[in-house]
C-alpha cells in the first residue's frame, strides 16, 4: 500500500474480510487534532452493528501502530464511539498491545482484535504478512542491513548517523551512509531507538536481540573443505590458518558455534569451523601444516562466504579471530536445544555489557 488512500480504497471496494464479522464506511476519511486519516467504520457481527473511528495508517511499525492507538483512543472516547487502529498488517505482539489497551484493530491480511466493551471481543493472528512494502526498509534486521541494529549492542548511544558509520567500519563492517539512515528510520519506527537532535540511543535492547534472532539465517558457503590439519606442537591450528590467510590476503574467523567457549560453557564437536573469503589459495604446508582431506577424523572445516555479518566486529583472540558474541549468540540461539539453552548466557553478557563504560578500538581489523 502505497498510501492511506489505497487502504481507504481497497475497504471501500469489499476487500477486507475478517469472518464473521463485515464491514462498511460510514463516512469518508478526515483529520482531527493530532489523527492523520480517520473514517467511520460500521462492523456487523450477526444484527449487531458497531461504529467506530478508525485511524488509518500506511505503515505497520510498532511506532506507527502506538501513536495511532493512543491519539484513536483520545479522540473516539471524547466523540462516545469506539476506537480503531487500520493498518497493512498486524504482528501476534501489536494485536495482544491493542488488546491491552482497549484499542480495536484491523490489518488487510485477515488479522484483528474488536473490542465492544461487555458484548464484543474478537481476535484473530497468524495470518502472514502480504504487504512487507508497509514497512520502511523490509530487512532491517537481516544480511548487511542488520549491521546497523548490531551496533546498538555493542554501543548503545551515538550522536550522529556519521557516528554509526564510522562505529561500523571501525569494526570491520561495510555499508553506505544511505543504508545507515533508511535503517534507522525503521528502527526508530518499530520503537527500538530513539533519535533526537543530541543524540540517538538504544531503547529496548532485548526487543532487539529478539528481531535479530528471528530474522538471521545462517550463510550458505559458495564453498566447503573438511579436514585433518596437523601442525607443529609449539602452534594452534587457528594461528597457522590465520597467518596463512594473511599472506593470502583472505578473511577468516572462527564460526559463532566453534567460539561459544569464549564466551559461556558448553561441550561441543572436537572439530572446529572457521569462515572465510576464500581457503583454495592457503598455503598452509609452508608453513609446517599438513592437511589430509580424506582423514576420518577431520578437526577443521573451512566454509567459504562473503557475508559482511560473519565477519563483523570480529576479535582477536590466541592468535586468531573468533566471531563476535553477537554472532556466536545468533549461532547457537537458532540451533539445537542444547546450544539455544547456552545461547542465553551469552545474551546476559550482551545485555551485561551494554551497561559497562565503553572500550577504546583500534581502527584497524587485522592487528
Amino acid at each position: 500500500m502505497e498510501s492511506e488512500a489505497d487502504i481507504i480504497d481497497y475497504i471501500r471496494t469489499g476487500k477486507l474480510t475478517l469472518p464473521p464479522l463485515s464491514f462498511g464506511i460510514v463516512s469518508l476519511p478526515f483529520r482531527a487534532g493530532g489523527l492523520q486519516t480517520v473514517l467511520s467504520l460500521e462492523i456487523n457481527w450477526g444484527d449487531k452493528h458497531y461504529t467506530f473511528a478508525g485511524e488509518v495508517r500506511r505503515y505497520s511499525s510498532d511506532r506507527a501502530v502506538t501513536q495511532a492507538a493512543s491519539q484513536v483512543r483520545s479522540f473516539a472516547l471524547a466523540q462516545g464511539i469506539l476506537p480503531l487502529v487500520i493498518v497493512p498488517w498486524l504482528s501476534d505482539e501489536q494485536l495482544l498491545f491493542l488488546e491491552k489497551l482497549g484499542v480495536s484493530g484491523i490489518d488487510l491480511c485477515g488479522n484483528g482484535i474488536i473490542v465492544a466493551p461487555g458484548e464484543l471481543l474478537f481476535f484473530r493472528s497468524g495470518q502472514p504478512n502480504k504487504f512487507p512494502t508497509s514497512r520502511l526498509i523490509r530487512r532491517v534486521y537481516e544480511g548487511t542491513t542488520s549491521l546497523v541494529a548490531r551496533v546498538f549492542l555493542l554501543k548503545p548511544e551515538y550522536q550522529s548517523v556519521s557516528e554509526i558509520l564510522e562505529e561500523i567500519t571501525t569494526r570491520g563492517g561495510a555499508i553506505t551512509l544511505p543504508t545507515v539512515s533508511k535503517a534507522l528510520k525503521q528502527l526508530e519506527e518499530d520503537v527500538v531507538i530513539e533519535k533526537s537532535k543530541k543524540q540517538i540511543r538504544l531503547l529496548q535492547p532485548e526487543k532487539l536481540l529478539d528481531q535479530l534472532k528471528t530474522n538471521y539465517a545462517p550463510p550458505k558457503p559458495q564453498g566447503f573443505l573438511r579436514c585433518k590439519l596437523t601442525i607443529s606442537k609449539n602452534k594452534s591450528v587457528g594461528s597457522v590458518l590465520r597467518a596463512a590467510a594473511n599472506k593470502a590476503n583472505v578473511k577468516l574467523v572462527l564460526s559463532g558455534e566453534s567460539s561459544v567457549n569464549y564466551y559461556a560453557t558448553m561441550a561441543r564437536e572436537p572439530i572446529d569451523t572457521f569462515y572465510c573469503t576464500e581457503f583454495t589459495t592457503l598455503n598452509l604446508e609452508e608453513l609446517g601444516a599438513t592437511m589430509d582431506v580424506f582423514s576420518r577424523f577431520p578437526n577443521v572445516e573451512l566454509k567459504k562466504t562473503d557475508s559482511e555479518v560473519i565477519y563483523f566486529d570480529w576479535r582477536n583472540q590466541d592468535g586468531y579471530y573468533i566471531a563476535s558474541p553477537i554472532q556466536t549468540y545468533l549461532e547457537l540461539a537458532t540451533s539445537e536445544k542444547r546450544a539455544q539453552e547456552t545461547a542465553e548466557q551469552i545474551r546476559e553478557k550482551i545485555l551485561s555489557d551494554l551497561t559497562k563504560p565503553p572500550k577504546k578500538r583500534s581502527r584497524n581489523q587485522s592487528t
